[in-house]
This record gives structure tokens, C-alpha cells and sequence, in this order.
């Protein structure tokens, strides 16, 4: 696929079973992807052929120098200290954390996570004005949400879910600016929600269309039961966490 958004990410990792998995979903997803095995190889990409980056994802325990030195020497340069870096483990501690925060890392996430959020976190960060306007946490997840629209009733499967809303993968999307109730249950046993929403935005399918989002639509909610927010919101903080 050609590359759709002109951003250039290395991926820095002594794996090369993730390096692969990494390269065929941001490759998918349309960014073009460079790889590195070590971190003085990505010191060494970042300062020659690669000054132009759009984003680190850094593995923070590598043979050699670590994530934390690559981030702690990039930081130190003028040339390369804008560059956003998203630091990947799949054991942190605490105060692997606080050194990363500390360090300047853009953020960091558990390898363990399903690759749908892990590139909702690179979109994230690459497209930061359409987060910008967003106050409440967001986090991908899979669940059946039954919705109606005046006297028809359909069904879908979530791809996101915030506390202001939800995202509903379909291929038919329903127009802007439609009413719309919904009914859907919280995963792992959580809560039952019934609200009323407006569809905000939609994605219709192409058959050329990146991985980056499938074809769906954004419902706002406009009449949420306190309760019931507060049950979404417990939700996603848990999965944050």
C-alpha cells in the first residue's frame, strides 16, 4: 500500500518477531516503517538517514544500550529532542515509569496489548488536534452494542469507548447528525447501558482503506444516566491501569 500520511516511524527493538508485527501493521496502516535491533543502531538511524523521523517506538530493555539511554542521549540533542517517542515493554515497574516521564518520553504502552490500541496510541500521537478537543480517557474495545434509529433496530461491535461516547464498526454508517439509542453491556460482567446519542462522525468503507480505522460511526451521548457514566468510567480507568 502506498504510504497515505507522509510519516516516517522507527521501530528500535532487539526482537525481531515484534519488529515484524510492527512493520506489517504500521505498513498497513500506511506509515513507512525503518527498523532497528539495538539501540546504538537507532542512535545511529536517528542521527544520519533518519533526522526527519515522526516517531520513535522504543523498546526500553534492549541488549547493549537500553531504551532509557537511547531516550536519555536523544533528549540531550538539540537536533533530536522534539522527537516524540513512544517507549514499549512488556514488564514495567513503577519506577520505570517515573525514569520515563523524567527522561521526556511522549508515553509508553505494554507490548501486551492488542495491536487495535497500540495504533490508536501512534494515531494518538501523530494526530494530537483530534485529541486535543477530547476530555474524556478513550480505549479500544470489543463489545456488542445494539442500537435503534426511529423504529429499526441493528447491531454492531465496538471499536472504542469513552466516557462522551462510543465508535460502532459497520459498513453501513448511518448519516450525521441522526438520533440514535443505544443498549450494550460492559465487558467482564460490567454494567448495562441504555442511552440516547447522536451520530457525530462517520467512516465509510473503501476497499483501499488503511488498517488505521474500520468503517463505522462516532455516537456522542447526549442523555447519559449519571450512574451509568460513572460505570463507563470506572470501566476505562480500570483498563488503563
Amino acid at each position: 500500500m502506498a504510504n497515505t500520511y507522509n510519516f516516517r516511524i522507527l521501530v528500535a527493538d532487539d526482537s525481531e518477531f515484534y519488529q515484524g508485527l510492527m512493520r506489517e501493521m504500521l505498513t498497513e496502516a500506511g506509515y513507512e516503517v525503518y527498523l532497528a535491533s539495538d539501540g546504538l543502531e537507532c542512535i545511529r538511524r536517528v542521527n544520519s538517514d533518519l533526522q526527519d523521523i515522526s516517531l520513535l517506538i522504543l523498546d526500553i530493555f534492549m541488549p547493549g544500550l537500553d531504551g532509557f539511554g537511547v531516550l536519555k542521549e536523544l533528549k540531550q540533542n538539540k537536533a533530536t529532542s522534539q522527537i516524540p517517542v513512544l517507549a514499549v515493554s512488556a514488564n514495567y515497574r513503577k519506577h520505570h515509569v517515573e525514569e520515563l516521564k523524567r527522561l521526556g518520553a511522549t508515553g509508553y504502552l505494554n507490548k501486551n496489548l492488542p495491536l487495535e490500541e497500540i495504533l490508536f496510541r501512534v494515531n494518538r500521537i501523530l494526530y494530537p488536534g483530534k485529541d486535543a478537543i477530547r476530555t474524556n480517557p478513550r480505549i479500544v474495545d470489543n463489545f456488542l452494542v445494539k442500537y435503534q434509529i426511529e423504529d429499526s433496530v441493528f447491531s454492531g461491535y465496538s471499536f472504542n469507548i469513552s466516557t462522551g461516547g462510543v465508535y460502532i464498526r459497520t459498513i453501513y454508517p448511518p448519516p450525521e447528525n441522526t438520533a440514535i439509542r443505544l443498549s450494550f453491556d460492559l465487558p467482564r460482567g460490567g454494567r448495562s447501558i441504555e442511552t440516547v446519542g447522536t451520530v457525530v462522525w462517520c467512516n465509510q468503507y473503501r476497499a483501499d482503506a488503511p488498517f488505521a480505522l474500520p468503517p463505522g460511526f462516532g455516537v456522542k451521548f447526549t442523555d447519559i444516566p449519571l450512574a451509568q457514566k460513572r460505570a463507563i468510567t470506572d470501566y476505562i480507568l480500570a483498563r488503563l491501569t
